[in-house]
C-alpha cells in the first residue's frame, strides 16, 4: 500500500528535481479545477472574458500569498497561486486564439479589450506583491539599505570639476564682437580659438604687443657681445698668436664667430621665450574634453574663459557669454586626479 500511495501522490518539478506537492497545494489546485465553469457552449468573447477574469484573480491571489507574514505559509500559498496564475494565463491565451479564429469582429474587439484589462490587473497585482513581500520580509533591512546608499552618495567625492566655459561662433565677426564684450568685462584668463588668423582680433581681445621680438633682440645682443669678448680674451690675453703680421684684435676675422653666436642665441631666445609665454609644454588642457572643439581647426570659432580667472562666476560668466549670442555654449569639466 505504501508503494501505491507514492505512485498516486502528485509531484511537481523544481530546479532541484522532482518533489511531492503538499496536501494544501493539491487541495487548492483541485478546488480551482472544480470551481471552473463549463464554457464549452459559450461564445469566443465570453470565453476570453471568463479566462481573463480568472487570470486577474489568480494574479491577485498570488499577490496576497506573497504578502503573508509567515515565511513558510507565504511560500506554500505563493506556489499554489503561481500555479493558478499560470493555468489561468494559458486559458486566456487559448480563448483569445479561438476568438481570433472566428469571423465575429465584435468578439475579436471584446477579446482584445478584456485581454488588455487582464494584463493591467495582473501587472498591478504582481507589483503590489513585490512591494508587500519586501515590506514584510525585510522592513528594517530595506530602510538600512536606503540610508546606507544616501550616506555613501553624500560622502562620495566628486570625480570632476568645472574647468572653463566654451562658447562657439559661426563667423569671425561674431567672434570679434564677443571678444570685445569679454575684454570690457575685465576677464584675464581667457582666449580665442580660430582655424586661421583673424584680422583685428588682437585689438578686440586687448592684447599688447608681443614680447617675442624684445626677447629675441636681447638674446641676439648677448650672443654678439659674447662672441667679441670670447675672441678678444683668447687672442689677446689667454693665448696670443700673431699670424701673417695680423694684430690680435683684427675685426674681419671675428665676423664669422660674431654672426654665428648672434644667430644661435637669437634662435634659442625666440624658441624658449615662445614656450614660456604660451605656457608650453602643456601635456593636457581641459578644453579638449569638448567634442565640439574639434571644429576649431575647421570652420568654427571659439572663446574659452577658465575657472581660474579671478572674475569667473558660473552664473555671471554664463550670462555674459549668452549675451554674445553664441551658436553653442557649454561648461567643460575636467577629471579630478
Amino acid at each position: 500500500m505504501a508503494n501505491d500511495d507514492k505512485k498516486t501522490k502528485p509531484v511537481k518539478k523544481t530546479l532541484m528535481g522532482v518533489a511531492p506537492v503538499s496536501d494544501e497545494q493539491a487541495d487548492s489546485a483541485a478546488s480551482t479545477k472544480a470551481a471552473k465553469p463549463d464554457l464549452s457552449g459559450a461564445t469566443p468573447g465570453e470565453q476570453v472574458t471568463q479566462a481573463a477574469a480568472e487570470e486577474a484573480a489568480a494574479g491577485a491571489e498570488l499577490a496576497a500569498a506573497k504578502a503573508e507574514s509567515d515565511p513558510a505559509e507565504r511560500k506554500v500559498k505563493a506556489e499554489v497561486a503561481a500555479a493558478k496564475a499560470a493555468e489561468a494565463k494559458a486559458d486566456a491565451e487559448k480563448a483569445a486564439a479561438n476568438a481570433e479564429a472566428t469571423s465575429d469582429d465584435a468578439a475579436k474587439a471584446g477579446a482584445g479589450m478584456v485581454a488588455a484589462d487582464a494584463a493591467k490587473t495582473r501587472a498591478a497585482a504582481l507589483e503590489e506583491a513585490a512591494d508587500a513581500e519586501a515590506a514584510v520580509a525585510h522592513p528594517k533591512k530595506k530602510g538600512a539599505t536606503l540610508a546606507a546608499r544616501d550616506t555613501a552618495t553624500a560622502d562620495e567625492e566628486p570625480t570632476s570639476r568645472p574647468a572653463l566655459f566654451l562658447a562657439e561662433y559661426e563667423t569671425p565677426d561674431d567672434l570679434v564682437h564677443a571678444a570685445e564684450q569679454v575684454r570690457d568685462a575685465g576677464y584675464e584668463k581667457w582666449d580665442c580659438h580660430t582655424p586661421y588668423p583673424v584680422h583685428g582680433l588682437d585689438q578686440a581681445m586687448g592684447l599688447s604687443e608681443t614680447k617675442i621680438g624684445f626677447i629675441s633682440f636681447v638674446c641676439g645682443m648677448v650672443g654678439l657681445v659674447s662672441a667679441v669678448l670670447m675672441i678678444q680674451y683668447m687672442n689677446n690675453w689667454d693665448y696670443p698668436i700673431i699670424i701673417g703680421g695680423k694684430p690680435p684684435g683684427s675685426f674681419p676675422s671675428m665676423v664669422p664667430i660674431m654672426f654665428e653666436l648672434t644667430v644661435l642665441l637669437t634662435g634659442f631666445g625666440t624658441l624658449f621665450g615662445l614656450l614660456h609665454l604660451a605656457r608650453l609644454p602643456m601635456h593636457h588642457h581641459p578644453i579638449f574634453e569638448s567634442d565640439r572643439f574639434e571644429a576649431a581647426t575647421d570652420d568654427r570659432f571659439f572663446i574659452s574663459i577658465e575657472t581660474q580667472d579671478p572674475k569667473f562666476d558660473l552664473k555671471k560668466t554664463r550670462a555674459l557669454l549668452e549675451k554674445t549670442h553664441p551658436s553653442h555654449l557649454e561648461l567643460v569639466e575636467e577629471e579630478i586626479a
